[in-house]
């Protein structure tokens, strides 16, 4: 039996294919469909058409399920060649080697189990050749894969019409005699926020989209505008064809944009687009901080499975992980169907961790999705924020959730571990308290210099009291651990107050999050 994959169906404003799986090439094909007409996918691309593959199974009810949505009718009625801007063909690929063709049909003569007549009302083509799968390496249920005019192919989730057709805009399509283009701008550096100063890298994919050959090409590169450096390129590219364009390195201490622009091609001929002829990265100064103890609030996708995360020092040392250990720190992009392993979260699970770092310095969040397409938003929304712990409900230092396999952020911490609480703290006493935040219980370790009886309460910010805890016997210089069940205490920021007979105090600054 084939393994059949998850799906969600969230709606969302945009997407690129920036923020899809890395491209692949497309394996050309030749194929006949239900009807007898035959389709040849090179032919297809030649005439500027993206193609949409439907890979699914007649037994699927996911497959079911997203094909009953409509999703694709609606794509198809309003972007195909019927009635539509004719920007995308689509295909239902029928991948299962031994289901017979009743299947697709409802017909009792259906060797496996089929939910319905596929065929109806269904007005793009559906190809009965399960050859394509093992073209495409496809083997979970449903996938989708978009080819590009020039032959790049991206593997995407099943999900909204709007998003669909986001991702074909954003396939290169030639257009007139000359036109050169500017693709894959990689500024050469995997963070985008300056601690105090950072190497970049540049280089960018020179992309012929007009009828006419290619043959010579200036780019410049920008920073803020301000021209650092031009490349000069000569050689021949026909239609679709590109070349890897590099610059030299580049070291920049503060914030701005860098760029790159065609500055002239063929001579200077006229380009039939020019809107495709600059690229361009923001770099902005990484959150400057006087705390040493942050909060990590992530939310989950509908794949929590997917996500990785490492918080790592200047030097690149790990000092804190979470996530799917299966994913790991590189495996972004390449497990498009992991559904656990160890450390894994929950599907659309929100989880708190405290960080605390040991020295000031540059620090980095390393997040990671294993199918290649981030936390948000196409299917849930998806996201990762830093707060200082001090305050963790005023706004985060830091948030992301759309980006593609991976993303870094940086953030500077000038503070030392060392911390002064508001208390009468004595040096023979100690206190802790976890989780902080917490959400509904709280547990609390604390050693007293003497043996009595000590009383332990919460207050508000104000120092007014919210929650007494009976009375808790201590031992002299022994640890003594009680908590506080359930909290029953709103979203906010609290002290834990612990008092002795005598007027002895200590205090510890707690969060609560729900």
């Amino acid at each position: 039996m084939l393994k059949i994959d998850k799906i969600g169906y969230t709606l969302a404003l945009c997407c690129t294919l920036a923020q899809a799986q890395t491209p692949f090439s497309a394996a050309d094909f030749t194929a006949t469909d239900v009807n007898g007409r035959t389709w040849n996918l090179y032919q297809l691309l030649s005439n500027g058409n993206a193609v949409l593959l439907h890979f699914m199974t007649t037994y699927c009810m996911s497959c079911w399920a997203y094909h009953q949505s409509k999703t694709l009718h609606t794509l198809y009625q309003q972007h195909g060649p019927d009635g539509g801007t004719n920007r995308v063909k689509i295909f239902l690929v029928e991948s299962d080697p031994a289901t017979s063709v009743n299947c697709l049909y409802g017909l009792s003569g259906c060797n496996y189990f089929t939910p319905g007549n596929w065929t109806s009302n269904t007005f793009f083509p559906i190809l009965n050749d399960h050859t394509l799968a093992s073209k495409y390496n496809v083997s979970e249920y449903p996938t989708l894969i978009l080819v590009c005019p020039n032959r790049k192919a991206y593997r995407l989730r099943p999900t909204g019409a709007a998003e669909l057709f986001a991702y074909v805009q954003d396939c290169p399509v030639a257009l007139g005699q000359h036109n050169a283009a500017l693709f894959d701008f990689e500024p050469g550096s995997p963070w985008s926020d300056v601690c105090t100063s950072i190497a970049l890298h540049p280089r960018v994919r020179l992309v012929n989209l007009g009828k006419s050959p290619l043959q010579k090409s200036y780019v410049g590169l920008f920073w803020q505008n301000e021209l650092l450096q031009t490349v000069s390129w000569q050689g021949i590219l026909t239609t679709y064809q590109d070349t890897l364009l590099s610059f030299a390195p580049q070291i920049r201490n503060d914030s701005g944009i860098l760029q790159v622009r065609i500055l002239s091609f063929n001579g200077g001929a006229h380009d039939a687009d020019s809107t495709n002829n600059y690229r361009a990265h923001s770099f902005g100064k990484a959150s400057q901080n006087e705390d040493h103890a942050f909060l990590l609030k992530i939310r989950t996708d509908h794949f929590g499975a997917e996500t990785y995360w490492e918080l790592r020092d200047e030097q690149g040392h790990v000092l804190r992980s979470g996530g799917n250990l299966l994913v790991g720190p590189n495996g972004g992009g390449l497990y498009p169907s992991v559904t656990g392993g160890p450390g894994a979260y929950s599907d659309n699970a929100t989880i708190y961790d405290t960080l605390y770092l040991p020295k000031p310095g540059c620090y980095t969040l390393h997040f990671v999705d294993a199918y290649g397409d981030g936390m948000c938003c196409a299917n849930g929304q998806g996201y990762f924020q830093l707060y200082r712990l001090r305050n963790p409900l005023d706004t985060p230092i830091l948030s992301g959730g759309r980006f593609g396999a991976y993303d870094r952020r940086r953030f500077n911490t000038n503070a030392s571990t060392t911390s002064n609480p508001p208390s009468d703290t004595k040096e023979t006493t100690t206190l802790h308290l976890w989780p902080n935040p917490a959400i509904e219980r709280l547990f609390i370790q604390f050693t007293w210099d003497r043996t009595e009886s000590l009383k332990i309460s919460i207050v508000d910010m104000l120092g007014r009291p919210l929650k007494a805890l009976p009375p808790v016997p201590a031992v002299a210089h022994e640890p003594v651990t009680t908590t506080v069940e359930p909290l029953a205490l709103p979203s906010g920021v609290y002290w834990l107050r612990i008092c002795g007979p005598t007027g002895e105090t200590i205090t510890h600054k707690f969060a609560v999050m729900r």
